[in-house]
C-alpha cells in the first residue's frame, strides 16, 4: 500500500507542472491506469488551485515592492497617466480575442501549468474576475486531458 501511496504522490507532483510529460513517463515507468489517472488529477488540480490563488499573492508583494522603491527615488508624489497599452497588456487582449477562456483552459495542460494558470489569472482579472469559473474550466480541462493522457500511454 505504502509503495502505491508513494507512486501516486510522484505523479501527482510531476502533473503539478507539467502533466504532457509527467503522465507518460509514470506509464513508462510502470504505473498502473488507476494510479495514473489520480495522480494526474489530484496533482493538476492542486497545482492549478495553488498557482492560481498564490498569483494574487504574489503580484500585490511585487507591486508593493516596485511602488516602494518608486517612493525611494521619488520624493513627490506621482503624477496619475492615462493607461498605456503594453505589449502585455496586447498580448493578453489578443489571447481573450482568439481564444477566450475554453481555449486557454484547453492548452494549459499541454503547455505548462504556471504559465497557463498565469495567463488565465490575468484573463480573469482583466475581464471575467469570477476566480471560481476560472479554477473550474481549467480543473476540467485538467480532468479530461488525464484520461486522454494516460489512455494514448497505456495504448502504446
Amino acid at each position: 500500500m505504502g509503495i502505491i501511496f508513494l507512486k501516486i504522490l510522484g505523479i501527482a507532483l510531476g502533473c503539478t507542472i507539467k502533466p504532457v510529460i509527467a503522465i507518460p513517463a509514470s506509464v513508462a515507468a510502470g504505473a498502473e491506469f488507476y494510479q495514473t489517472i489520480l495522480g494526474g488529477i489530484f496533482g493538476g488540480c492542486f497545482g492549478i488551485t495553488v498557482y492560481l490563488y498564490s498569483l494574487d499573492y504574489l503580484l500585490k508583494t511585487y507591486k508593493r515592492h516596485l511602488h516602494n522603491k518608486k517612493l525611494q527615488n521619488h520624493v513627490e508624489a506621482p503624477v496619475k497617466k492615462k493607461p498605456i497599452f503594453t505589449k502585455r497588456n496586447r498580448m493578453i487582449v489578443r489571447l481573450m480575442q482568439k481564444y477566450g477562456l475554453n481555449g486557454i483552459a484547453v492548452l494549459t495542460p499541454l503547455l505548462s501549468l504556471p504559465l497557463g494558470v498565469f495567463i488565465a489569472g490575468r484573463i480573469n482579472d482583466k475581464f471575467i474576475q469570477n476566480r471560481k469559473k476560472v479554477l473550474l474550466y481549467l480543473c476540467t480541462s485538467m480532468v479530461i486531458w488525464t484520461f486522454v493522457l494516460t489512455g494514448v500511454s497505456h495504448l502504446f
